[in-house]
């Protein structure tokens, strides 16, 4: 068992290595793509080995074939001729199956170097896997309860729950849900999500549903079908009623990806933000070290239930499109709106809209230039207002002189983070024209003070 357990996390390591060089980023320090020198006969006997392996293992067979036929042919038409390195062959290779099969979780990697140490290479990944993934918090990268009474949590990987019945990420993940199991909703930050093991992406789903659900069916060559469900058990509390957010980016990728489309086909969270990247398959590795490879081949398609789709090459369509910058204030600003709605208690709504005052001035940003802030100047009461470079701000009997910014077009919060608990509304006349400022608190009453001089 264990030995399985850790070629599986070999694979996973690999995979998000493959995962970055597809996306045109840099593998990890200690990935590095071996560079050796390549023959004719050496690139004869790799581009065999991978359409061999395309062929027997792929998830879908004729497509398979087709990639077999395309890169052997290539081979003949001496397309890799010039290619002197592994890892620039590999990436070739890579472009010319994914040309083919649109699956962008199929390719071709060079064998990192690294592992150093007399033991076993699984072994050696799989202490790093469990090193990396401590110091990255296994994926939860922030989990908060937003002003309003809004759970946040940005995840960027789906990790093992438990290794060989010991725990890796399913405390820390039980831990989160925990934290925000009595707010009033929910948003799940996957903008920077590469996907993961689907037996944490099925721990969190099934917090989010009271009973059990089939959320895919799974398409095996081998096997054939398999149901998966959410489970009805959880440790700790079930979310089921609480409104959920998911944001979405073009760089949410696989596992990601299948916990948007599972959420959005199910009705049970709004996706917000930009489509995702579109990698669906469930992916292994076939490691070929006397050629010194790794061939990363999807086993399995995992369908909608219902609908019978996938998101394979298409994506997940958000709910509400929006600039990927935006997305979380979008879906801020929905939560906080539902809160509105629905909690009648009035020191919850006073919190909820000062929450809101923010969230508009991030959507919907407000730029002032000195003409426009010069009808703000004046004394009002012990408190002036006047301009410093390019900057209107707030004085207080001979107090300390701190800049405004603009949240909208009367009202200004303090850029000095320590004032975060007031901010500034001016008043105008039947005219039109300032005649009072309104100092407003997070928590207690606002005053107000009518201008009394320039």
């Amino acid at each position: 068992m264990r030995k399985t357990i850790q070629l599986f996390v070999l694979s996973s390591v690999l995979l998000y290595v493959f995962s970055l060089t597809s996306l045109g980023g840099q593998p990890q320090k200690g990935t590095e793509n071996k560079t050796i020198e390549l023959d004719a006969v050496t690139k004869a006997k790799i581009v065999d080995k991978v359409a061999e392996t395309v062929s027997e293992k792929y998830v879908f067979p004729d497509i398979g074939k087709k990639v077999a036929d395309y890169i052997r042919q290539r081979l003949k038409e001496k397309a890799y001729e010039s290619l002197t390195s592994l890892d620039v062959l590999s990436k070739e290779l890579t472009k010319d199956i994914q040309a083919i099969s649109q699956d962008l979780h199929m390719g071709v990697m060079a064998r990192g170097k690294g592992l150093t140490r007399n033991a076993p290479p699984e072994v050696q990944w799989s202490e790093r896997y469990l090193e990396w993934q401590r110091f990255q918090n296994y994926g939860f990268k922030k989990v908060d309860r937003l002003l309003g009474n809004v759970g946040f949590i940005a995840l960027d990987e789906f990790v093992f729950p438990e290794m060989d019945g010991k725990n890796v990420a399913k405390e820390t993940a039980k831990a989160a849900m925990t934290m925000i199991k009595d707010c009033y909703a929910l948003i799940f930050d996957l903008r920077d999500n590469f996907g993961g093991r689907e037996e944490m992406a099925l721990l969190l789903l099934s917090y989010l549903f009271e009973k059990p659900e089939h959320i895919l069916t799974q398409y095996n060559r081998e096997k054939g079908n398999k149901e998966i469900w959410t489970s009805v058990v959880v440790e700790g509390d079930k979310v089921a009623d609480m409104p959920i957010y998911v944001l979405t980016s073009s760089h949410t990728v696989s596992g990601g990806e299948m916990f948007a489309f599972v959420l959005k086909n199910r009705e049970r969270a709004t996706i917000i933000g930009e489509k995702t990247r579109g990698a669906a398959h469930k992916t292994h590795l076939t490691f070929v070290p006397e050629l010194g490879i790794n061939i990363a081949i999807p086993y399995s398609a995992l369908v909608d239930p219902v609908k019978g789709t996938d998101w394979e090459g298409k994506g997940v369509e958000p709910d509400i499109a929006t600039p990927v910058e935006k997305a979380r204030d979008t879906a801020y600003k929905m939560a906080l709106n539902h809160i509105l709605e629905t909690q009648p208690n009035r020191m919850e709504r006073t919190e909820v809209e000062w929450a809101l005052m923010e969230v508009e001035a991030n959507l919907n940003p407000v730029t002032l230039d000195a003409a426009a802030l010069g009808e703000y100047v004046g004394i009002f009461g012990k408190r002036k207002i006047a301009i410093a470079e390019s900057s209107l701000t707030y004085q207080r009997e001979g107090g300390t002189i701190y800049k405004l910014k603009p949240m909208s077009k009367d009202l200004f919060a303090f850029e000095n983070e320590a004032m975060f608990y007031v901010r500034i509304r001016f008043g105008r006349d039947d005219s039109g024209n300032i005649n009072k400022i309104i100092l407003l608190y997070d928590v207690s009453p606002s005053q107000e003070f009518t201008k009394t001089g320039k």
